[in-house]
Protein backbone atom coordinates (compact mmCIF):
# COMPACT_ATOMS: atom_id res chain seq x y z
CA UNK A 1 0.00 0.00 0.00
CA UNK A 2 1.09 3.26 -0.91
CA UNK A 3 1.74 6.06 1.75
CA UNK A 4 -0.10 8.58 1.98
CA UNK A 5 1.66 12.40 2.62
CA UNK A 6 -0.19 15.42 3.29
CA UNK A 7 1.17 17.81 0.95
CA UNK A 8 0.58 21.13 3.00
CA UNK A 9 2.63 19.08 6.68
CA UNK A 10 5.53 18.67 3.64
CA UNK A 11 5.27 22.00 2.64
CA UNK A 12 5.60 23.40 5.91
CA UNK A 13 8.42 20.55 7.06
CA UNK A 14 10.54 21.63 4.54
CA UNK A 15 10.16 25.29 5.15
CA UNK A 16 10.51 24.73 8.91
CA UNK A 17 14.06 22.77 7.86
CA UNK A 18 14.81 25.48 6.18
CA UNK A 19 14.19 29.04 8.59
CA UNK A 20 17.85 28.74 9.25
CA UNK A 21 19.24 28.87 5.45
CA UNK A 22 16.85 31.96 4.55
CA UNK A 23 18.51 33.83 7.34
CA UNK A 24 21.85 32.76 6.85
CA UNK A 25 21.95 33.46 2.49
CA UNK A 26 19.14 35.97 2.04
CA UNK A 27 16.38 35.62 -0.09
CA UNK A 28 18.69 36.94 -3.13
CA UNK A 29 21.62 33.82 -2.34
CA UNK A 30 19.16 31.12 -1.68
CA UNK A 31 18.92 28.36 -4.33
CA UNK A 32 16.83 25.43 -4.61
CA UNK A 33 20.05 23.48 -4.34
CA UNK A 34 20.30 24.80 -1.33
CA UNK A 35 17.17 23.91 -0.03
CA UNK A 36 16.97 20.57 -1.24
CA UNK A 37 20.01 19.69 0.47
CA UNK A 38 18.98 21.18 3.97
CA UNK A 39 15.25 19.71 4.04
CA UNK A 40 17.02 15.89 3.26
CA UNK A 41 15.33 15.88 -0.36
CA UNK A 42 16.06 15.64 -4.12
CA UNK A 43 15.18 18.90 -6.08
CA UNK A 44 12.63 17.58 -7.60
CA UNK A 45 10.87 16.81 -4.09
CA UNK A 46 10.91 20.77 -3.93
CA UNK A 47 9.15 21.20 -7.03
CA UNK A 48 6.50 19.07 -6.09
CA UNK A 49 5.73 20.90 -3.37
CA UNK A 50 6.62 24.16 -4.64
CA UNK A 51 5.97 26.24 -7.63
CA UNK A 52 9.40 28.28 -7.66
CA UNK A 53 11.77 29.94 -4.79
CA UNK A 54 9.61 32.72 -4.25
CA UNK A 55 6.84 29.82 -3.17
CA UNK A 56 8.96 28.46 -0.37
CA UNK A 57 10.72 31.99 0.54
CA UNK A 58 7.43 32.55 1.28
CA UNK A 59 6.33 29.42 3.05
CA UNK A 60 9.47 30.06 5.43
CA UNK A 61 8.60 33.89 5.96
CA UNK A 62 5.23 32.62 6.80
CA UNK A 63 6.48 30.37 9.74
CA UNK A 64 8.56 33.85 10.91
CA UNK A 65 5.46 35.70 10.57
CA UNK A 66 3.35 32.69 12.94
CA UNK A 67 5.85 33.13 15.04
CA UNK A 68 6.11 37.26 15.63
CA UNK A 69 2.42 37.10 16.18
CA UNK A 70 1.89 34.38 18.57
CA UNK A 71 4.92 36.35 20.60
CA UNK A 72 3.34 40.15 19.94
CA UNK A 73 -0.63 38.56 20.94
CA UNK A 74 1.05 37.26 24.52
CA UNK A 75 2.86 40.08 24.85
CA UNK A 76 -0.46 42.63 24.81
CA UNK A 77 -2.53 40.21 26.71
CA UNK A 78 0.20 40.53 29.56
CA UNK A 79 0.04 44.35 28.77
CA UNK A 80 -1.19 47.00 31.35
CA UNK A 81 -1.40 49.41 29.37
CA UNK A 82 -2.14 50.95 25.40
CA UNK A 83 1.45 52.68 25.40
CA UNK A 84 3.22 48.93 26.00
CA UNK A 85 1.00 47.31 23.81
CA UNK A 86 1.99 49.72 21.21
CA UNK A 87 5.46 49.69 22.19
CA UNK A 88 5.33 45.87 21.96
CA UNK A 89 3.79 45.83 18.36
CA UNK A 90 6.22 48.52 16.97
CA UNK A 91 9.49 47.31 18.53
CA UNK A 92 8.91 43.53 18.35
CA UNK A 93 10.99 42.93 15.29
CA UNK A 94 13.99 45.30 16.90
CA UNK A 95 13.99 43.11 20.66
CA UNK A 96 16.42 40.60 19.88
CA UNK A 97 19.10 39.31 17.76
CA UNK A 98 16.76 36.66 16.29
CA UNK A 99 14.37 39.06 15.38
CA UNK A 100 17.00 41.24 13.95
CA UNK A 101 17.50 38.29 11.31
CA UNK A 102 14.42 38.19 10.64
CA UNK A 103 14.17 41.87 10.00
CA UNK A 104 17.13 41.87 7.84
CA UNK A 105 14.77 39.10 5.93
CA UNK A 106 12.10 41.34 5.58
CA UNK A 107 14.38 44.15 4.66
CA UNK A 108 15.24 42.07 1.84
CA UNK A 109 11.96 41.00 0.36
CA UNK A 110 10.37 44.57 0.91
CA UNK A 111 13.44 45.52 -1.40
CA UNK A 112 12.52 42.79 -4.09
CA UNK A 113 9.24 43.76 -3.65
CA UNK A 114 9.13 47.29 -4.73
CA UNK A 115 11.86 46.39 -7.40
CA UNK A 116 10.24 43.92 -8.88
CA UNK A 117 7.05 44.74 -8.21
CA UNK A 118 5.74 40.89 -8.58
CA UNK A 119 1.89 40.73 -8.13
CA UNK A 120 2.40 37.14 -6.26
CA UNK A 121 4.75 39.42 -3.91
CA UNK A 122 2.59 42.69 -2.99
CA UNK A 123 -0.03 40.06 -2.71
CA UNK A 124 1.83 37.83 -0.01
CA UNK A 125 3.02 41.67 1.28
CA UNK A 126 -0.73 42.23 1.57
CA UNK A 127 -1.77 38.97 3.49
CA UNK A 128 1.19 39.91 6.28
CA UNK A 129 0.11 43.08 6.30
CA UNK A 130 -3.30 42.50 6.98
CA UNK A 131 -2.74 39.97 9.76
CA UNK A 132 -0.81 42.71 11.89
CA UNK A 133 -3.29 45.36 10.55
CA UNK A 134 -5.84 43.74 12.88
CA UNK A 135 -3.69 43.54 15.97
CA UNK A 136 -2.82 46.65 15.84
CA UNK A 137 -6.45 48.11 15.09
CA UNK A 138 -7.98 46.27 18.03
CA UNK A 139 -5.06 47.87 20.23
CA UNK A 140 -6.14 51.37 18.76
CA UNK A 141 -9.83 51.28 18.66
CA UNK A 142 -9.97 50.02 22.44
CA UNK A 143 -7.46 53.17 22.75
CA UNK A 144 -10.27 55.81 20.98
CA UNK A 145 -13.04 53.84 23.13
CA UNK A 146 -11.19 54.80 26.48
CA UNK A 147 -9.70 57.68 25.59
CA UNK A 148 -6.36 57.38 25.46
CA UNK A 149 -6.18 58.38 21.89
CA UNK A 150 -8.66 61.19 21.40
CA UNK A 151 -11.56 60.15 18.97
CA UNK A 152 -11.26 64.05 17.37
CA UNK A 153 -7.42 63.10 16.12
CA UNK A 154 -7.84 62.17 12.53
CA UNK A 155 -5.17 59.24 12.99
CA UNK A 156 -6.02 55.99 11.35
CA UNK A 157 -4.96 52.92 12.05
CA UNK A 158 -3.07 52.95 8.83
CA UNK A 159 -1.14 55.66 9.74
CA UNK A 160 0.40 53.64 12.95
CA UNK A 161 1.46 50.99 10.30
CA UNK A 162 2.85 53.65 7.86
CA UNK A 163 4.99 54.78 11.20
CA UNK A 164 6.10 50.90 11.74
CA UNK A 165 6.68 50.77 8.28
CA UNK A 166 9.08 53.78 8.65
CA UNK A 167 11.13 52.25 11.67
CA UNK A 168 11.87 49.18 9.82
CA UNK A 169 13.01 51.22 6.88
CA UNK A 170 14.88 53.91 9.09
CA UNK A 171 16.66 51.17 11.28
CA UNK A 172 19.06 50.80 8.69
CA UNK A 173 20.65 54.33 9.59
CA UNK A 174 23.60 54.48 11.74
CA UNK A 175 22.91 55.19 15.34
CA UNK A 176 19.01 55.76 14.71
CA UNK A 177 17.36 55.07 18.17
CA UNK A 178 14.64 52.56 17.34
CA UNK A 179 12.89 52.53 20.89
CA UNK A 180 13.48 56.20 21.20
CA UNK A 181 11.58 57.19 18.30
CA UNK A 182 8.56 54.65 19.19
CA UNK A 183 8.32 56.69 23.03
CA UNK A 184 8.47 59.42 20.92
CA UNK A 185 5.80 58.87 18.59
CA UNK A 186 3.57 57.34 21.29
CA UNK A 187 3.73 60.29 23.61
CA UNK A 188 2.31 62.37 20.44
CA UNK A 189 -0.62 60.49 20.43
CA UNK A 190 -1.71 59.29 23.62
CA UNK A 191 -3.81 61.36 25.80
CA UNK A 192 -2.47 60.22 29.00
CA UNK A 193 1.28 61.54 28.24
CA UNK A 194 -0.77 65.10 27.49
CA UNK A 195 -2.24 64.86 30.22
CA UNK A 196 0.76 64.49 32.42
CA UNK A 197 -0.04 61.17 33.57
Amino acid sequence: MAIVVNKEEKRRNIALSCRELLLEYGINSLTISHIAQTAGVGKGTIYEYFENKEDIVFEIITTFIADHEKKLLERIETSDSTRQKLFHFFNILFEDENAKKHLKVYKEFLAISLMQESQEMLDFSAQCRERFMVILGGIVEAAKASGEIESSIAISVSSFAVFATGLVVDSRLSGYDVQNEINLFLDMVLTTNKKGE
